[in-house]
C-alpha cells in the first residue's frame, strides 16, 4: 500500500512561494464537525507541503457561545495577541458571527487576513438581513477571500471588491489509501452518514430504501450516526413499518478510519441534506470510489459536477434517487464510482490545495506589505 503521505499529493519540490508565517484561526473542538476537521487537516497539510513555514492553529471555540464558550474565545484572542510578532498571515474560518470577530482582531494585530466562509444559503448568517449585513461588514475587514468551491460567491453575500480565489478542501488522509478490489457478487450497497435528522435527509434515505424493497431490487444499507430521541424513534418505526430490519442496519458514530472503511465498502452515499452547503462526507465518499446522491445544494453540485454522482430535484428527492438507481446497471455504477474516485483524489490532493491557499494568501497581501516582506526575506 502506498503511504498516505504520498497518496495525499506529496512532492519532492517545495512550493514556489517563500515559506510563510501563518496562523489558522477557527473551529470549536468542544463541538467537533466539518470545520474542525478542515482546520486540523489544513495545519497538517501546510506542515507537510510548505517546507520551512511556521504554521499554528488557534481554535476560536465560537460555536454555541455561552459563558464557558465566551471564556474560551477570550483565551484564544489573548493567545493571538501574545504571539502577534510570530505571524504575518492569518487565515480566519468563519461559521458563525462570533467567529467573524476574529477578522478585525487579526487586522488590528497587523497581519494580512484571508477569510474563508463555512456556511451556506440556509444559514442564519445569510437568511437574517441584519446579521448578513453585519457579517459582510465585519468580513470586509479582511484582505482577501478563500472560497471552498467555485460558485460559493454566488450562493452567499460576500464583501465586494475583495480578491478571491477558490481553495477547495482537505480530504482526510484515509481517503488516499489504496481502494479495495471492486465488489463482484454483493448487492447494491448504500450508506448514509450524518447526525440523523429530517433536514440531513435521514428519513429520505429510508424512503429510498422502502422504494427499492417494494421494487424487489436487492440492497443493503447502513445508517452511520445518531440523532435525538424523536428522530431515532421515527427511524426505528419506519424500518419496522416497511419490514427492512434485514436490509437496513444502524451503526453508531465511527472514527476516521472506520468511516473511511465503511465508505470504501459502499457503492452509493445517500446524502439528501437540505442544509449542508459543502458536506465533506460527499467528498470523502467520492475519494472512496463511492458515488454520492445529493440534493442540489451549491457545494454538493460543485462536487458532483467535478467528480461524479447524481443531484436530485428538490421536489421529490427520494423518488428521483430511486429512478436514477433503478436505471443503473450495478457493474456500470461501480465502474463510474472508480472513475469518480480517481478524479476526486487528483482534484483534492493536499499539495494542490496548499498551493491554492498560498496563491490566495499571496493575492491578499497588499502591495506595500509585499515590498516589506521581500526586503525582510532578502536580509
Amino acid at each position: 500500500m502506498t503511504p498516505p503521505a504520498a497518496q495525499a499529493g506529496q512532492r519532492a519540490d517545495p512550493p514556489g512561494d517563500a515559506p510563510v508565517r501563518l496562523c489558522i484561526i477557527g473551529g470549536s473542538p468542544s463541538h467537533p464537525g466539518g470545520l474542525e476537521a478542515y482546520c486540523e487537516r489544513a495545519l497538517q497539510a501546510f506542515r507537510r507541503h510548505a517546507p520551512g513555514s511556521e504554521v499554528a492553529l488557534f481554535p476560536t471555540e465560537a460555536a454555541y457561545v455561552n459563558d464557558r464558550g465566551l471564556a474560551r474565545m477570550i483565551r484564544c484572542a489573548k493567545a493571538l495577541v501574545a504571539r502577534r510578532s510570530d505571524f504575518d498571515l492569518a487565515w480566519v474560518h468563519v461559521s458563525c458571527l462570533a467567529e467573524a470577530l476574529f477578522v478585525p482582531l487579526a487586522r488590528a494585530l497587523g497581519w494580512t487576513v484571508l477569510v474563508t466562509p463555512h456556511f451556506g444559503a440556509t444559514s442564519r448568517l445569510e437568511t437574517r438581513g441584519w446579521v448578513r449585513r453585519l457579517r459582510v461588514a465585519i468580513m470586509g475587514r479582511a484582505h482577501g477571500l478563500g472560497l471552498l468551491f467555485a460558485g460559493q460567491d454566488k450562493e452567499i453575500s460576500l464583501p465586494p471588491d475583495l480578491p478571491h480565489h477558490v481553495i477547495g478542501t482537505f480530504l482526510p488522509v484515509q481517503a488516499f489509501a489504496t481502494p479495495p478490489a471492486p465488489a463482484t457478487d454483493a448487492p447494491l450497497r448504500l450508506i448514509h452518514a450524518a447526525r440523523f435528522s429530517a433536514a440531513k435527509g435521514s428519513l429520505l434515505m429510508l424512503d429510498l430504501c422502502a422504494k427499492l424493497k417494494r421494487a424487489g431490487i436487492p440492497f443493503a444499507a447502513h445508517l452511520v450516526g445518531r440523532g435525538d430521541t424523536e428522530v431515532m424513534e421515527e427511524i426505528t418505526r419506519k424500518i419496522a413499518e416497511d419490514e427492512m430490519a434485514d436490509q437496513v442496519i444502524l451503526i453508531d458514530w465511527l472514527d476516521a478510519d472506520g468511516i473511511a472503511q465503511a465508505l470504501r465498502e459502499a457503492d452509493v452515499l445517500v446524502h439528501l441534506s437540505a442544509i449542508d452547503s459543502f458536506p465533506l462526507i460527499v467528498l470523502e465518499a467520492l475519494a472512496a470510489d463511492t458515488l454520492p446522491i445529493v440534493r442540489p445544494m451549491a457545494g454538493s453540485l460543485s462536487m458532483v459536477r467535478t467528480c461524479g454522482g447524481h443531484a436530485t430535484g428538490d421536489d421529490q428527492p427520494a423518488a428521483d434517487a430511486y429512478a436514477w438507481l433503478a436505471g443503473k446497471d450495478l457493474h456500470q455504477l461501480r465502474r463510474e464510482g472508480r472513475e469518480a474516485g480517481e478524479r476526486a483524489r487528483a482534484a483534492y490532493g493536499w499539495s494542490r490545495i496548499v498551493d491554492a491557499a498560498l496563491d490566495a494568501m499571496h493575492a491578499a497581501v497588499p502591495r506595500s506589505r509585499r515590498k516589506l516582506l521581500s526586503r525582510r526575506e532578502a536580509r
